[in-house]
């Protein structure tokens, strides 16, 4: 299964660089005009996600309330874990709205996780919406088989926090699409590079996720760099159904025990590979991808097994910056948690768009917006530099990347001084 929007196939090179040291749900939004109407507060990760939704049809294209700007937060609704691992970023984006100040700037989530023609009725009607100026991806979100070509025809600028959202077809550098997530490729070299440093002694590392269609398109390029790279071995041990993870998970959990491997990389949600893990006699540690980094990650790690988890994105939860600082109490304050995968990213994207559609001054902002982001060559986010390449793709020197351990209640940076590290 192919994710649309994603075309770039990982070198051999980067095959061989891994080696080398280094249940909220949101209601259905649209079609026709649908506006947040009202929102329930709820201690806890998913708080911003409690969200009451009205919905109407309509045939008159909807138009925005004067003086509002509009900024579509798009998702995958369907997945399991879907609340836990968009409820960060979410909570960034709607953080920064709030404090936009004069500009006015309102979200609208926007769930692509239905039926494809509810999903394409609600993004014809965004794009319709010249109210809305922008779209922003949630992380881990595909888009459905047109939707990044619908967008780019209304001329909707898209950021997205996801790899698997590519740009439009023969669109680069019109500002239509700005990127602030990492490759496919690198995204699975990250993670064969955190399992072979968790395995010094050597050993088969097993790959492992469930049927979402981010998971299936890592874990086979995570099978291809490590079959280029050729040591450590990897072997691909299947995929498990997110809807009913009892169809696979033992033969799954079979595969891992038949092969040993000392370590298993996983590239679906934590709640799918508890399914896994309880049909092993003795689980190996897992290394898994931002999707675990959750409440629910804490979980399989309380149950006794050693979980990692690796991400090209920011963490400021305990940074002594007085800036970070109040960003991770205004986080707090509004959510009711602490800033998860994402979330600076997404506050940093926020600050942005809102900054540009609120000095546009046009009569076509969404117009003005893309001729802001046309040639970004970089902007600086609350915990760094960001900078793009000319087709809006973020540039390599981008990324920080970060690698965490469950411990306890809390998810502790590998290797910080003070803290366990592995």
């Amino acid at each position: 299964m192919s994710v649309p929007g994603e075309g770039v196939e990982p070198s051999r090179a980067e095959a061989h660089g891994f080696l080398r040291p280094a249940r909220l749900p949101i209601p259905p939004s649209r079609p026709g005009r649908s506006r947040v109407a009202a929102r329930s507060t709820r201690v806890g990760l998913i708080a911003l996600l409690a969200l009451a939704v009205t919905t109407c049809t309509q045939d008159v294209p909807p138009s925005s309330d004067a003086g509002v700007t509009t900024i579509a937060f798009l998702f995958g609704g369907s997945a399991d874990d879907a609340e836990l691992v968009t409820a960060p970023a979410l909570a960034g984006l709607e953080l920064a709205a709030r404090q936009a100040g004069e500009a006015r700037v309102e979200i609208e989530p926007v769930n692509l996780g239905l039926e494809r023609s509810e999903v394409m009725a609600s993004l014809r009607a965004l794009g319709e919406d010249r109210g809305v100026v922008a779209a922003v991806v949630a992380p881990w979100t595909a888009p459905p088989e047109g939707a990044i070509e619908l967008l780019a025809d209304h001329g909707v600028p898209v950021v997205t926090l996801s790899w698997a959202w590519g740009p439009p077809r023969e669109a680069a550098g019109d500002g239509l699409w700005l990127s602030l997530a990492t490759g496919r490729a690198h995204e699975a070299v990250i993670l064969l590079t955190e399992g072979a440093d968790a395995t010094p002694d050597g050993g088969t590392l097993c790959v492992a996720g469930d049927d979402q269609a981010t998971s299936r398109e890592l874990l086979a390029t995570v099978e291809d760099l490590g079959r280029a790279a050729g040591t450590p071995e990897v072997v691909a041990a299947g995929i498990v159904s997110a809807s009913d993870p009892a169809v696979n998970a033992d033969a799954v959990a079979a595969r891992i025990e038949d092969t040993r491997c000392p370590v298993l990389l996983w590239v679906g949600g934590a709640t799918v590979v508890t399914s896994v893990l309880d049909e092993i006699s003795d689980p190996p540690p897992v290394v898994a991808t931002s999707r675990v980094k959750s409440d629910d990650g804490l979980d399989v790690a309380a149950s006794g097994v050693e979980v990692r988890v690796v991400c090209a994105c920011a963490d400021v939860s305990l940074s002594t910056d007085t800036d970070r600082q109040r960003f991770v109490h205004d986080l707090q304050a509004e959510s009711g948690s602490s800033p998860g995968p994402f979330a600076v990213e997404a506050y940093d994207v926020g600050r942005l768009l809102s900054e540009f559609s609120g000095t546009a001054g046009s009569e076509d902002p969404r117009a003005s917006l893309r001729t802001a982001l046309d040639g970004l060559a970089e902007f600086r986010g609350l915990d760094g530099l960001y900078r793009f390449e000319p087709d809006g793709s973020s540039a390599p020197e981008s990324f920080e990347v970060g690698a965490w351990r469950a411990a306890g209640s809390r998810w502790l940076p590998v290797g910080r001084p003070g803290s366990p590290s592995g």
